[in-house]
């Protein structure tokens, strides 16, 4: 079964034609011609014999009566309802959300998205088996891990989206600011070339989004991460800064603090890691809204 349309055209080259041809045939011999070669190719193919191939096409169908994209959310919000009992208290709303969150972490699982789906160890030596393990375990899905999902969707709090019109699109920004900022904070070269790299990562994800749910779906996303990381770098600052102007690295560790918090409480990060989201900080000095120093020697340039 397909959720895409069929190719329909009473040939060789018909799946559905094809397979109804098969079944409709009394036996092997019986098959048209424009059927009989896909069948031999198959029977090849499978390795077996003519009465073993026959008897399984003739039991195979092919139709495309699936949802079709736009249909399958509702569908998935119609079986959560019936089949999930806190639904019946929730809005549509809530179960919707609970819906998508539940959609967000399949990707995740199906992409084994390492940074959020294997323990973080501290190892010396990579242990092939564990590491095998600890991803198929991430790709598992069980009812109870389903039911934990649905649960913090529902209880989940709503993006902090706001008018579309004024998205800043993934890549907006200067390299020199960033790089300007950076040292100005006391930042080493290693960590500079980090924070370049990071942030380049950070809006290709955003890119990404755009590309897979449409941009104003995409740059929702994008935005509500931004304001959570222009949110905890302020604080950072704040909780950071001294008279000299060296106080940049420590403020990243107050912001890295602040990120492993927010993951801990449940909070909508969507796929984002924490180096996804120390890259977005840095994508947002090169916008000139995050700084790590009191001195700004790049208004004099």
């Amino acid at each position: 079964m397909t959720n895409h349309s069929l190719y329909s055209n009473s040939n060789g080259q018909d799946l559905r034609y094809v397979l109804q041809s098969i079944k409709s045939a009394a036996t092997v011999n019986d098959i048209p011609t424009t059927a009989r070669r896909w069948f031999s190719r198959v029977m090849k193919d499978a390795d077996v014999t003519e009465p073993v191939a026959f008897a399984a096409l003739s039991k195979t169908v092919a139709n495309a009566e699936l949802p079709k994209l736009r249909d399958a959310l509702m569908r998935l919000i119609d079986a959560i309802v019936h089949c999930w009992t806190p639904a019946a208290d929730c809005s549509h709303n809530a179960v919707k959300h609970a819906a998508q969150v539940l959609i967000d972490e399949c990707a995740r699982a199906s992409s084994l998205g390492h940074e959020q789906l294997l323990p973080a160890y501290v190892m010396t030596t990579i242990d092939d088996a564990a590491d095998t393990a600890a991803r198929i375990n991430g790709k598992r899905m069980t009812l109870a891990r389903v039911q934990d999902i649905l649960e913090h969707g529902r209880n989940s709090s709503a993006t902090l989206a706001g008018n579309p019109d004024i998205y800043v699109e993934p890549g907006v920004g200067s390299i020199n600011l960033l790089h300007a900022k950076v040292d100005a904070g006391g930042f080493s070269l290693v960590s500079r070339n980090s924070a370049e790299d990071l942030r380049d990562k950070a809006d290709y994800l955003g890119i990404a989004w755009i590309n897979k749910y449409g941009r104003d779906k995409g740059l929702e996303r994008y935005d509500h991460i931004r304001s959570v990381v222009l949110n905890d770098a302020g604080r950072a600052f704040e909780a950071t800064e001294t008279d000299t102007d060296d106080f940049g690295p420590a403020m990243r560790e107050d912001l890295r603090r602040r990120f492993s918090e927010r993951r801990a409480a449940g909070d909508q990060l969507y796929d984002c890691t924490d180096d996804h989201l120390e890259g977005i900080a840095f994508s947002l000095t090169a916008q000139c809204k995050v700084i790590w120093s009191h001195a700004r020697p790049w208004e004099s340039d």
